[in-house]
């Protein structure tokens, strides 16, 4: 059973603010109330209470009635959460149809420069950011990628798009090689189901990531904060195609692959 923390940052997922996770929680135990009840037994400012529960209200989350006072019902939790992600796939579905026209428009105002070809650098801030980013690089690869990291942050990265990304990049010949640094069983039951290569467990040079694309890319970060928040804005990594960087950083993860241990039962689950 998740805590009531775990809850709100569960429900960060879907958009909600801690207050709005807080009351739609709030009416789920104590039952329908009035605006001013509910701020009052959940110690919430009334202004507050009512923009939060009118969004409530707009997304799906709870309905309202024509009485005086308003009481506010809350909509059942599989049906609050499916209301969220049709509205989701909606907007989805919009962004991929005016996406090609969009990117002709905007590229008919760009100004024409010489592209000069030198290895970048760059900082990725947000959780979102850094998997989407991360997505992006498996899904384009048909080369070894090693991704060393925690193993709560693959656990984060099986609730994003990776898995799919990972499938079409062995598809493509592309091999994923994971070490992480937990034997924990129902965590690597988890990591398994992201679909690797392979997944060894070893000791890690620190609490921190490396995604190393053979030849072409590098992203890595210091310490990671491991909470569940997917919408962790202090997060941040280090994005670069630096040779010099990226082959350093591969020669590294080669080192620590080659002293990780193979674990048969990881190697039958991520098959």
């Amino acid at each position: 059973m998740h805590t009531r923390d775990d809850l709100i940052t569960m429900l960060k997922h879907f958009d909600l603010e801690e207050i709005d996770a807080k009351l739609y929680i709030g009416l789920l135990q104590i039952g329908p109330l009035s605006v001013g009840n509910l701020a009052a037994k959940m110690d919430v400012e009334r202004g507050k209470a009512y923009r939060s529960l009118e969004k409530l209200r707009s997304i799906g989350l709870i309905t309202t009635t024509l009485s005086n006072p308003v009481i506010c019902k809350p909509v059942p939790p599989l049906d609050a959460l499916t209301n969220i992600i049709q509205r989701k796939e909606n907007e989805f579905i919009t962004m991929q149809k005016i996406a090609n026209k969009l990117a002709d428009d905007l590229k008919e105002i760009t100004r024409n420069t010489d592209q000069v070809s030198a290895a970048s650098v760059s900082v990725i801030q947000g959780r979102h950011n850094i998997y989407s980013k991360i997505g992006k690089i498996i899904q384009e690869s048909n080369s070894i990628i090693y991704i060393v990291t925690t193993a709560k942050d693959l656990v984060r990265m099986y609730h994003t798009s990776i898995p799919e990304k990972i499938k079409i990049c062995k598809g493509e010949g592309g091999e994923i090689r994971i070490v992480t640094d937990s034997d924990d069983a129902s965590m690597l039951s988890i990591i398994s189901k992201l679909g690797a290569t392979e997944i060894r467990v070893g000791k890690l040079p620190s609490k921190s990531r490396m995604i190393v694309e053979e030849g072409k890319h590098l992203i890595m970060s210091g310490g990671i904060n491991e909470t569940m928040d997917m919408n962790d804005d202090s997060d941040s990594v280090l994005d670069s195609n630096s040779a010099e960087m990226v082959e350093n950083m591969y020669s590294l993860c080669e080192h620590l692959w080659k002293r990780s241990r193979v674990i048969e039962q990881l190697k039958k689950m991520s098959k």
